[in-house]
C-alpha cells in the first residue's frame, strides 16, 4: 500500500487486586501514536484560473481557439519529511473537445498539430474538458509543472513521473505534464541524477495552464457560457 497510515499503540494496563474482598480499581491506560507526518497541497488563489470574461467576437471561425498561458504557485507543506506521490482526477469526464477519446486515465488527448497549446513545444498532450453548454462541449485544458521551477526545502531537484501508480517505476520527467491518456499519471521529486523519490518539508514551483475554446460553428454563442475545468490534485504517501 501506498497510502500513509496513521498507526495509533493502545495498549491498556489493568490493576487488580487479589484477595478476599474487592477493592477499588482503576486503569491505567498507556496510549500513543506513530505519525510521520502530514502534507498539504496548495495552489495560488485557492486553485482558480480565471479567464474573464472573453467576447464572442475574439473567437476563430475556422478553428479552435487558443486562450492565454497561465501560471500560478503550487507547493506541498509536510509537518516532517514526508515522500509524497502527486497524482490527478478529471472533475468533467467526457467533456472534453479532443479527437483522441478519454482512454482509462479519464483524460482525453489532443493532437499539437491541430491544437498547438504551450506553443507546440510539449508534443501531443491529454487534457481535461471545460464543461459543457448545454450539449456542446466548450473546450479543453492540460496543465504542468515546470520541472526546472521546482525547489524542495530550497533545492533544486529532478522531477519524476510514472505510468503505474499500483506499482511504481520512475523516470525522469522532462516535461512535468501531470495528464496522460493511456494510464493514471502520478509525479514526484528526487535528488539530481537519481530515481528515488525524496522526502521532504516543502516543495515549491510554477503550475501552469493552458485552455482552448471549441470551433466558434460548435458553440452556442446566444447564450453566456461558463468555462468550468476541474482537476483535483491528490497527494498519495509512499513507503
Amino acid at each position: 500500500m501506498k497510502m500513509k497510515t496513521k498507526s495509533l499503540l493502545a495498549l491498556t494496563v489493568l490493576a487488580t487486586t487479589l484477595g478476599a474482598q474487592a477493592a477499588s480499581n482503576i486503569d491505567l491506560k498507556v496510549i500513543g501514536r506513530i505519525d510521520p507526518g502530514t502534507c498539504t497541497p496548495t495552489l495560488t488563489g485557492g486553485g482558480t484560473v480565471d479567464y474573464g470574461t472573453i467576447s464572442p467576437s475574439s473567437l476563430s471561425s475556422t478553428g479552435y481557439t487558443i486562450l492565454s498561458l497561465k501560471e500560478i504557485d503550487v507547493g506541498i507543506n509536510c509537518t516532517a519529511p514526508t515522500k509524497v506521490m502527486l497524482t490527478t482526477i478529471n472533475g468533467r469526464p467526457d467533456t472534453s473537445v479532443a479527437p483522441v477519446p478519454e482512454g482509462a486515465s479519464g483524460y482525453a488527448a489532443i493532437k499539437v498539430s491541430d491544437i498547438p497549446i504551450f506553443g507546440g513545444t510539449l508534443g501531443d498532450v491529454a487534457v481535461g474538458g471545460l464543461g459543457m453548454a448545454g450539449t456542446a462541449k466548450i473546450g479543453g485544458y492540460s496543465t504542468r509543472i515546470d520541472p526546472a521551477t521546482v525547489k524542495l526545502d530550497g533545492v533544486d531537484v529532478d522531477m519524476l513521473s510514472t505510468g503505474n501508480i499500483n506499482a511504481v517505476s520512475w523516470a525522469k520527467a522532462t516535461v512535468g505534464t501531470l495528464f496522460s491518456n493511456t494510464t493514471a499519471r502520478g509525479v514526484s521529486w528526487a535528488t539530481k541524477n537519481t530515481l528515488t523519490p525524496l522526502a521532504f518539508t516543502n516543495m515549491s514551483g510554477k503550475l501552469s495552464v493552458q485552455a482552448y475554446l471549441n470551433k466558434k460553428s460548435e458553440l452556442p454563442l446566444t447564450q453566456t457560457i461558463k468555462l468550468d475545468g476541474l482537476t483535483t490534485l491528490e497527494l498519495v504517501y509512499l513507503p
